[in-house]
């Protein structure tokens, strides 16, 4: 049986938090934040996170923190190399572990900080001790170190997987009980913190020597009895490292720590600085709990049970009703139990409650994360009650349910025609997901939680469950949830009990959440950006995926058998290359080939081996045949499965059509991303990824019809820069390529040569994307000092676009987040980051997020623009990057290609003109 938790709220159970741990992890792991003034916050915010589902979920009566002091340790002493390979914290993290550490001390918290020894230590000395007293302990960390501390009373969580380790797991892990794990992990070392170990020693091979002699002293005195000589040889020869290595992960359980009831004792309420903690949340920018602490609804548990800190006459900030706080603190306080509607009489009464309030509306189907399928139930918030209403519950015993088509269709009118304010979370899916059950939904006016997040922090995940935690609602994992045994059933086989929970705590969510979000948008000037372009364009891609694109399936059966001709005689070619057989989609195979066989230098190592991957074998190409084979052998593959074979599998048996998703809420430039199939990454440029698009066809009568918007990224930095040069090549129509070759050139232009023009358009390309010198110079093929001078001369004859650059740049640095001509907002935080390579990406995402956001912002206009068609036949059915695609009847073509045009050009007015390149063909790759 798994281990499990200690009870919650159980008296005699110590929980003993390994900050450091958690700060470190939260930093690699949670997506960049910052405050308002542009303070890093992600980890300190991760923390919080965890800290606070913990008093939520466990309800400690005791508890006490752990943290590094930051200073030299004994084991420095000891072995002046300990942990020398580790750089230096980044200064980015650095002052998010004194800001945790402000917080934890503001909450009353027992911190446990002391020179000369680690975090480890202490936890270790507290366990001790609380052993020795009768207490169980919960580590609450996922250092591996902190498992030689694992007993009967004493288990490791790690909340971050939600795993729990006992003595089983432990043994089930490393293959030797808790108590040996010292022995072990002195044999293997560690390279992460340069504790030496036995060279060639890993965990399999330490585990079988200490699973035969017990110890590291046993395996010693055993020495000559080991039976591989080169292992005894080693052994015998590192030794000393392996007594030394022991002494560097014994933990230290002698440290100065306080015990007392009183120190342990979790009373928050008591010792709270409340004027400490506005103070820090106002500066860090957690509105949630900031929120909560002034309305009197922050949760933590005292004596047992969930008690709201603030008496709840605590004044309400202003504009804040009091009762709509209380209901909030009422709602985080206790877990509502919905209502559930199973027959017409239920339904009507609660019809007449939907005309005015705040609603927020979820219509599940199979699984959560589901695009279609289905309609299994639909669960609604209000703010006092829960609904939750089954249609196709189909278990045994599952009660007589109403009928979905008939009841959606009832509760959407009376949600449409009061003064009811609903709130949704992806209303394209909501949308789309009804359309295919017949019932046309219009949700004008409606409230989006995932388009709220996405423009308030585009990087964040923006699943409904993971915004529940703005508003502490915790939403568990639905496959965890759902989980019968080893079976994960489906939401129609649940029973409907659990089910409306389930339902409810998302609904709840979700309603709370978008009142959050409404007021941050305003503040943030957002508000228009979702009401004017992405709420109505939700509406338009709705239309578009329910339209789908037609496919030749025959064609596509041609370039099958095509490919696998090509494909077989790429593999022949490889053998002969090689000089021998083998299997050309082995990774193994090829790295012996390649770097036994033909004596190639290897580039890079993985893990495990030396890499094949593309960028290696490209740079391979200059010295030997066979590299350049395999890529494409690679590439005929990738297009063979990921397209060829794999677009007539997703043609729906209805219409014949492939009905792709666009998704809003995944690109943080703004841009929109294909899925289902990714229409995006079929290369143009290949003579198979033409063939592909001739596979998109329009119906007979019809044609379809490419409109491609000409080089609008360079368009739009001419725009932002005001560069005089750049403007002036784009208002005289001049090539902006060659121009570009004539000034880094410094050329006339009819002696710019077609490889002039070409290294010029990489330039040009390469400043909207932060390129330096080195990415330069490889995709040019040319030392990386012509490649800086290349952009050198470049910045000196555009002197406009290095000055917008550097301004962006420089308010970046300022914490300004940067942002799009519609307002579009991205933050980036690590533009002061200590480690260089994460600084270096946000200068470059600084300096091409207002472009590419500003591009996707016109694109969007431009689809909005077009939304009514420009005749009675066309229909929008894709787009791509810049492009829009549309299947028209062949009569209607020479009237609605220049009103196709005009809409796109005059989407938004630039300094520049924007130029659109419009075509039309049979299929998709002659329209372009």
């Amino acid at each position: 049986m798994p281990t499990k938790l200690f009870d919650a709220g159980a008296p005699d159970v110590l929980y003993v938090v390994d900050l450091s741990s958690y700060l470190l992890r939260a930093y690699h792991a949670v997506a960049p934040l910052s405050s308002p003034k542009g303070e890093p916050t992600h980890a300190v915010h991760g923390t919080v996170t965890m800290l606070e589902r913990l008093f939520r979920e466990r309800k400690p009566q005791l508890l006490c923190i752990a943290m590094d002091s930051g200073r030299e340790t004994f084991r420095k002493e000891l072995y002046p190399a300990y942990k020398a390979n580790r750089p230096a914290a980044p200064d980015d993290l650095r002052v998010q572990i004194r800001r945790a550490e402000e917080i934890v001390r503001a909450w009353g918290l027992n911190v446990l900080k002391e020179d000369g020894v680690e975090a480890d230590d202490l936890i270790a000395s507290v366990t001790r001790r609380a052993r020795e007293e009768g207490r169980r302990v919960v580590i609450v960390s996922a250092d591996k170190d902190l498992m030689q501390l694992v007993d009967p009373g004493v288990v490791m969580w790690d909340t971050l997987r939600n795993k729990v380790f006992g003595p089983e797991e432990v043994e089930e892990r490393f293959q030797v009980k808790p108590e040996q794990l010292g022995d072990l992990l002195a044999l293997m070392g560690d390279s992460s913190d340069n504790i030496p170990g036995v060279p060639s020693v890993g965990p399999k091979t330490a585990a079988t020597l200490i699973q035969e002699h017990g110890s590291l002293d046993g395996i010693f005195a055993a020495l000559d009895s080991i039976p591989r000589k080169k292992l005894k040889e080693t052994l015998a020869e590192h030794e000393a490292n392996a007594r030394l290595s022991r002494k560097l992960v014994a933990l230290k359980e002698d440290c100065r720590v306080d015990i007392s009831l009183e120190a342990l004792a979790f009373s928050p309420a008591a010792r709270r600085d409340e004027q400490k903690l506005i103070q820090l949340y106002e500066e860090l920018g957690f509105t949630r709990q900031l929120a909560a602490l002034k309305s009197g609804t922050a949760t933590i548990q005292t004596g047992g049970a969930e008690s709201v800190i603030a008496p709840p006459s605590t004044p309400s900030p202003p504009g804040e009703g009091t009762a709509q706080k209380e209901a909030l603190a009422a709602e985080l306080v206790a877990q509502r139990k919905p209502v559930t509607i199973t027959t017409s009489v239920g339904l009507s009464e609660l019809l007449t409650l939907l005309g005015q309030g705040a609603w927020a509306l979820e219509i599940l189907t199979l699984r959560p994360e589901s695009h279609r399928g289905p309609l299994i139930a639909a669960s609604l918030s209000a703010e006092t009650t829960d609904y939750y209403i089954p249609f196709e519950h189909r278990y045994v015993g599952a009660p007589p349910q109403l009928k979905a088509i008939e009841t959606l269709t009832t509760l959407l009118d009376a949600l449409s025609k009061g003064a009811a304010v609903l709130s949704l979370h992806d209303i394209k899916r909501t949308i789309v997901m009804l359309g295919e059950a017949g019932i046309e939904a219009d949700f004008v006016g409606a409230h989006d939680t995932m388009l709220g997040s996405y423009l308030l922090d585009p990087e964040r995940n923006h699943s409904l469950a993971a915004l529940a935690s703005n508003v502490s609602i915790e939403v568990p994992d639905f496959d965890q949830f759902a989980k019968e045994g080893r079976r994960k059933r489906n939401f129609d086989e649940l029973e409907i009990e659990p089910a409306a929970d389930y339902a409810a705590g998302r609904a709840r969510a979700l309603r709370l959440e978008a009142a959050r979000q409404k007021e941050r948008l305003d503040e943030e000037g957002l508000g228009h950006l979702l009401h004017e372009v992405e709420l109505p364009l939700a509406h338009l891609l709705a239309e578009l995926e329910r339209r789908g694109v037609l496919v030749d399936t025959k064609r596509l059966a041609e370039l099958s058998v095509v490919c696998a001709k090509q494909l077989a005689e790429l593999e022949l070619e490889a053998h002969k290359s090689a000089g021998k057989d083998f299997n050309v989609n082995s990774p193994r195979q090829l790295e012996s080939i390649l770097f036994d066989d033909l004596g190639l230098k290897p580039l890079k190592r993985t893990k495990t081996s030396r890499s094949t991957d593309a960028q290696t074998l490209e740079t391979l190409t200059e010295q030997h045949s066979l590299p350049d084979i395999i890529l494409k052998i690679r590439q005929v593959a990738k297009l063979k499965g990921t397209y060829i074979d794999a677009l007539p599998l997703l043609v729906s048996p209805k219409t014949g059509r492939i009905h792709g998703a666009w998704e809003q809420a995944v690109a943080a430039t703004g841009r929109l991303s294909s899925t289902d199939p990714n229409l995006q990454n079929i290369p143009i440029r290949s003579e198979m990824g033409r063939q592909i698009r001739e596979a998109f066809i329009a119906e007979p009568g019809h044609q379809v019809v490419s409109a491609d918007y000409s080089q609008i990224e360079l368009r739009v930095l001419a725009h932002l820069s005001q560069d005089e040069r750049l403007v002036e090549a784009f208002q005289t129509g001049q090539d902006v390529h060659a121009r570009t070759a004539m000034e880094i050139f410094e050329v006339a232009e009819d002696k710019v040569t077609r490889e002039m023009r070409t290294r010029a358009k990489a330039v040009n390309f390469g400043v909207i994307y932060g390129q330096g010198e080195s990415g330069l110079a490889k995709s040019l093929g040319i030392d990386r000092s012509e490649a800086a001078r290349f952009i050198a001369t470049y910045f000196r004859r555009y002197d406009g676009v290095r000055t917008f650059m550097d301004q962006t740049l420089e308010s970046a640095r300022q914490g300004e987040a940067v942002r799009s001509i519609l307002g579009r907002r991205r933050t980036v935080p690590d533009i002061k980051s200590g480690n260089r390579a994460r600084r270096l990406a946000a200068e470059r995402i600084a300096m091409n997020m207002p472009i590419q956001g500003s591009a996707a912002d016109i694109l969007k206009l431009a689809m909005l623009k077009l939304k009514t068609p420009v005749t009675n036949g066309t229909k929008m059915v894709l787009t791509v990057h810049d492009e829009l695609v549309f299947e028209i009847p062949e009569s209607e073509i020479e009237e609605a290609c220049p009103l196709i045009v005009k809409a796109m050009e005059s989407a938004y007015q630039l300094t520049v003109p924007l130029t659109v390149d419009i075509g039309h063909g049979m299929n998709w790759n002659a329209a372009h």
